[in-house]
């Protein structure tokens, strides 16, 4: 189980660090004017087209195993 528990923390400290970098972007954009009905999506902001529905359906699943693993082990 500790391996599991390092992994949450090391999870813990990268969503911290996802947050402020969100809310770095929405700072820096702040004062542009975003197109809401025209074109395709913008680009990634690193520019290496990371899927955002699929990196959210991965998070998903992975919290759906660790809340399944933490419920067995107080169960």
């Amino acid at each position: 189980m500790s391996a599991i528990l390092d992994a949450l923390v090391k999870l813990e400290q990268s969503i911290g660090k996802l947050e402020g970098a969100a809310v770095h972007i929405e700072t820096a954009l702040s004062g542009e004017q975003r197109d809401m009905f025209g074109g395709g999506k913008p680009p990634a902001a690193n520019g290496n087209g990371i899927d955002a529905g699929l990196v959210a359906e991965k998070l998903d699943s992975a919290i759906a195993q660790m809340e399944t693993v933490l419920q067995e082990g107080h169960g």
